[in-house]
C-alpha cells in the first residue's frame, strides 16, 4: 500500500515536471523539434547572449543557440550559431542579419531582413539598342571586376517626347553585396550586346568581392563608444568648418564684399549704358543696316551669275577646244624651241656673237678712255674747227673760180666739178665725224 502510494506521488512528479518544462518551452516560444540551423561570424556581437531570440521583420522564429570566439585567417571573430523552428518559414537568399535591442535598456535579439526591392529612374531614347525589361542582371563594379548580385523584377516606362523614363524595380540577393553610400546607376551594354544594370560608388575607391561562400549579409553592431567618437569627430569637423566660415565672415571680409557689390552695381549701371547705346546706335543705323543687307544680297546675286557664266564658260566644247590647241600649240612651240636651242649652227653664231660683244665691250671701253681724254677732246675740236674754216674757204674759191670758169673747156669743168664735190664729202664726213664724237662726250 505504502509503495502504491509512493508510485504514484513519482508518476505525478514526473508528469508535473513533465508539464512545467512544456509550458516553460511553450512561453519561451521553443520548438521541440530542431529547426533549420545556421551558422554566422560577426566582429561584434554588443553583449548578445544565448537564448536571444531570432526575429523576421518582428516576428518571433527562433533563437540564438550559440556565441563562441573563434580565429579565422589569423583575424578573431564571434561565431554565433542560430536555429529557426518554425519550418514554414523560409530565409530568403541575401537576407541581412543584425544584432537590434530592445528599447532602450532591451535585452538583444539577432534581427533577418529579407532583400527590399529598390527602385532607381533612368531616362534613354525611345529606340534603345536592345529592350528593356523584366529580368535584368544587376551587377556590382568591385576590385576585380563586375559581380551579378541580383535582377530587375519590374520595368515601367513613361514617354517623354524623343525620350522614354524607365523605372526599375531591382532587389539584391548576392549575401555581402551591400547598396554603396551614393550608388551610381548606368544601363550598360555587355559583350553580347544584351543590357545590365551597373551600380557604382561616387568613391574612387572599390571594395573588394564578398566571399561566395556567404549565406547572409552580416551588418556588425555599431557600439554606443564607437558612435560618440564619431559624433565627437563629426563636431570636430563641424567646429572646424565654423571656424572657418567665422574666419571668412570676418570685417574685413565683409568690408571687401560691400565693395565688390559697390562695383558690381557700378558696372551693371554702366553696362546698362553701354546696352542703352548700342540699341540707340542700331536703332539709328537701322536704314544703313538695311541697304548694308540688300547690297549684300545683291552682291551674292551677282557672284551667283558669276558663277553660272563661269560654269557655262568651262562647260562649252569650243573653249575646251581652243584651250586644247593653245596647249597643243604651246607643245609644239616649245619643242621648236627646244629643237633651235640645240642646234650646233646656233650655239656658233651665239658664241661668236658672245665674242663679238666682248669685242665691241673692250672698244666701248676704249672709246670711253679717249673720250675722257681732255687733251685729246681739246686736239680733236681744234682740228675738226680748222678743217671746217679751211673747207668753207675752198669752197668759196670753187665757188669764184666756177663762175669765172664758165667759158673754159668741158675739161676743166670737170675738174673743178670733181674738186667741188670732193669737198662736200670731206665737209660731210667732218661734220658727221664732229657728230659721233658729240655723241661720246654725252654718252661718257
Amino acid at each position: 500500500m505504502q509503495r502504491s502510494s509512493a508510485v504514484k506521488v513519482g508518476v505525478l512528479f514526473v508528469i508535473s515536471l513533465s508539464l512545467l518544462v512544456f509550458v516553460l518551452i511553450w512561453l519561451s516560444g521553443r520548438s521541440l523539434v530542431g529547426g533549420e540551423q545556421h551558422t554566422v561570424l560577426f566582429k561584434d556581437v554588443d553583449g548578445m547572449r544565448e537564448g536571444a531570440p531570432v526575429q523576421i521583420m518582428g516576428i518571433r522564429v527562433g533563437f540564438v543557440d550559440r556565441i563562441q570566439a573563434v580565429e579565422v585567417s589569423d583575424k578573431y571573430y564571434v561565431e554565433v550559431g542560430f536555429s529557426i523552428n518554425d519550418a514554414t518559414i523560409e530565409v530568403p537568399e541575401g537576407s541581412k542579419l543584425a544584432i537590434e535591442q530592445s528599447g532602450i535598456i532591451g535585452e538583444k535579439f539577432l534581427e533577418i531582413t529579407p532583400p527590399q526591392l529598390q527602385e532607381v529612374s533612368i531616362t534613354t531614347f525611345s529606340n534603345p539598342a536592345k529592350a528593356i525589361e523584366a529580368g535584368l542582371p544587376v551587377k556590382f563594379l568591385y576590385q576585380e571586376g563586375l559581380l551579378s548580385v541580383g535582377a530587375v523584377e519590374k520595368v515601367d516606362k513613361h514617354m517623354d517626347e524623343n525620350l522614354v523614363r524607365h523605372k526599375l524595380f531591382f532587389r539584391i540577393t548576392r549575401p555581402g553585396a551591400l547598396l554603396p553610400r551614393n550608388p551610381i546607376y548606368e544601363l550598360v551594354l555587355d559583350d553580347n550586346q544584351e543590357y545590365f544594370l551597373r551600380i557604382i560608388s561616387d568613391e574612387p575607391v572599390l571594395t573588394d568581392m564578398p566571399d561566395k561562400d556567404l549565406i547572409f549579409t552580416v551588418e556588425n553592431p555599431l557600439r554606443i563608444k564607437r558612435f560618440l567618437e564619431i559624433q565627437l569627430d563629426s563636431a570636430e569637423a563641424l567646429t572646424v568648418t565654423n571656424e572657418k566660415i567665422s574666419e571668412l565672415l570676418s570685417d574685413e571680409t565683409i568690408a571687401t564684399l560691400n565693395n565688390t557689390l559697390k562695383n558690381t552695381e557700378v558696372m551693371t549701371a554702366r553696362a546698362t549704358e553701354v546696352l542703352d547705346s548700342a540699341n540707340a546706335l542700331f536703332q539709328s543705323a537701322g536704314h544703313d543696316l538695311a541697304k548694308l543687307v540688300e547690297t549684300s544680297d545683291m552682291l551674292a546675286k551677282n557672284v551667283t551669275v558669276v558663277s553660272e557664266n563661269v560654269n557655262e564658260l568651262i562647260g562649252d566644247p569650243k573653249l575646251k577646244q581652243d584651250v586644247v590647241s593653245i596647249a597643243d600649240s604651246l607643245e609644239s612651240s616649245s619643242k621648236a624651241l627646244s629643237d633651235i636651242l640645240d642646234d650646233p649652227a646656233l650655239k656658233e653664231t651665239l658664241a661668236a656673237t658672245r665674242d663679238t660683244s666682248r669685242d665691241a665691250a673692250v672698244l666701248v671701253a676704249q672709246l670711253k678712255k679717249a673720250a675722257t681724254d681732255e687733251d685729246l677732246q681739246q686736239r680733236l675740236d681744234s682740228s675738226i674747227t680748222t678743217l671746217n674754216d679751211s673747207l668753207t674757204k675752198l669752197s668759196e674759191v670753187l665757188g669764184e673760180v666756177d663762175t669765172l670758169m664758165d667759158e673754159e673747156d668741158a675739161s676743166l669743168r670737170e675738174m673743178i666739178q670733181d674738186t667741188k664735190e670732193t669737198t662736200e664729202n670731206m665737209k660731210e664726213f667732218s661734220e658727221k665725224l664732229n657728230g659721233r664724237f658729240l655723241l661720246f662726250r654725252l654718252l661718257f
